[in-house]
């Protein structure tokens, strides 16, 4: 029984050092990304930001993949009513997004700013381009990792409450280094909404449908009028 424990113990601790290496290494990738601090990252973010986040989504995705590889059978468990709440969620925050931005806006004139710098990576590529990443490989990828390992590792050690609040967390401040207050609201709520879509159905599937249509919509078909 003693032995059992331990190794269990052992294995919790092997399980979250792995987990702390590779969001370190995400919270490196966004800073490449996001962050206007050093000549380098401002320049990937005005230059090559879909891109980059391509590579640093795909990296993190196929990491996580080979990780949860005896996990995947579970992960992308398919249900009918998965897509169909996929949509309906993807619906809801687009037309919660379009709310929060107007009250935000009409309330702090500095967000219209704010807005703007998020949207302005929408003019680096053509926009038939940024929908196809945005739905293959960027949103999906987000799921599969920031849900499929980091909330599920942490969901397995820790209680449900206390595990999504850290996820959300996480996921909120790999965003702080854009230093963009639109950016960490909005990083909080959608990350929240997917968390918990997680956490309901066990699956990843609602999430990640949710997480590629809201992109496209609200970053390629009919983004945000500022």
């Amino acid at each position: 029984m003693t032995d059992t424990l331990q190794a269990s113990a052992i294995d919790r601790q092997a399980s979250l050092r792995v987990l702390a290496v590779l969001v370190c290494f995400a919270f490196l990738c966004w800073f490449l990304l996001f962050s206007p601090w050093t000549e380098i990252s401002d320049y990937i973010h005005n230059e090559y930001f879909w891109q980059g986040m391509t590579l640093a989504t795909l990296t993190l995705g196929i990491l996580t993949l080979l990780r949860q590889r005896g996990k995947l059978g579970r992960l992308f468990a398919f249900e009918p009513r998965f897509v169909v709440w996929g949509f309906l969620h993807a619906g809801f925050l687009y037309g919660l997004s379009w709310l929060g931005v107007f009250l935000v806006t009409a309330i702090f004139s500095s967000a219209t700013a704010q807005l703007e710098a998020i949207y302005s990576t929408r003019y680096q590529l053509d926009s038939a381009i940024i929908a196809a990443l945005l739905v293959l490989v960027i949103a999906p990828f987000e799921e599969i990792f920031w849900r499929g390992l980091v909330l599920e590792e942490l969901l397995a050690i820790l209680p449900p409450r206390s595990a999504l609040w850290i996820a959300i967390g996480l996921y909120t401040a790999v965003h702080l280094w854009a230093m963009n207050p639109m950016l960490l609201l909005a990083a909080f709520v959608l990350g929240a909404h997917w968390s918990l879509l997680y956490w309901k159905y066990k699956s990843l599937l609602p999430g990640l449908i949710s997480h590629a249509v809201w992109d496209v919509l609200i970053f390629v078909v009919f983004p945000v009028p500022l």
